[in-house]
């Protein structure tokens, strides 16, 4: 009996550790320096920031539109950095107000779960305009108009700021980019009791929301984790983040 128990056991560790090891992560370095949220991108800490290679949902090949995203941390803030380059940057007029639904747009988005056993994990979007979806999830069901309910909390203290270059919402001309830089406090978070530190790991994952005229689809909706069906929420497939 013992023997069963622990071939049991024995296997279902193996297909776990055999699952996380599939898991892309993101090797998070601590900020060497403040950063100001500007959307330049240009403080010499992002230097030392490790770049996060973005792909296609479900298909998982390419994107045509490049994204660069970066991250990093330090005792109050874990930072992200977007550097979008779109040849055609649009939003609507629609979402011009906090927690719009910002995926109907160009965007870009972050997810967070920074206690892997439980349900709770946040999820924020920006769009080019810097207008902010924040919402603290109980967990990934949602049902009814449960998700707009967890959009009511905000993240008081975020701080983001985008650039554009380009001319917003002109389709018969040819953009370059759009920027995004994002601090996010911890202690705003009320699922995080301290800061993280070395060697602390979070789930996450970080996306992309793009239409474009120049697109053969008219939308590209891209991960750097490896999202096999169009459903974000679904956090065993996020990607692990792993503070340095």
């Amino acid at each position: 009996m013992f023997f069963l128990v622990s071939l049991v056991f024995f296997f279902s560790m193996t297909t776990w550790c055999q699952d996380n090891e599939q898991k892309p992560y993101y090797l998070c370095n601590r900020a060497q320096g403040k950063i100001k949220i500007d959307g330049n991108i240009d403080e010499a800490a992002w230097k030392y920031a490790n770049e996060m290679n973005m792909i296609r949902i479900i298909s998982l090949d390419r994107p045509v539109s490049e994204t660069k995203v970066y991250s990093l941390y330090d005792d109050k803030y874990i930072y992200f950095a977007f550097m979008s380059y779109d040849t055609d940057i649009w939003t609507t007029n629609i979402n011009s107000k906090r927690d719009s639904q910002l995926w109907l747009e160009d965007a870009v988005e972050i997810f967070l779960k920074p206690n892997v056993s439980e349900d709770t994990y946040y999820e924020f979007q920006i769009s080019p305009k810097n207008v902010i979806l924040d919402v603290f999830l109980a967990n990934s069901l949602r049902p009814g108009n449960m998700f707009f309910r967890f959009a009511e909390w905000n993240c008081s203290g975020l701080r983001s700021a985008t650039r554009i270059k380009g001319t917003l919402n002109r389709w018969n001309d040819t953009d370059e980019y759009w920027t995004c830089e994002v601090a996010i406090p911890f202690s705003d978070l009320p699922s995080v009791k301290d800061p993280p530190v070395k060697g602390d790991t979070w789930l996450f994952n970080v996306a992309r929301y793009d239409y474009s005229i120049y697109l053969k689809k008219g939308v590209e909706v891209l991960s750097f984790s490896r999202i096999t069906k169009l459903e974000f929420h679904d956090f065993n497939e996020w990607a692990f983040l792993k503070f340095n």
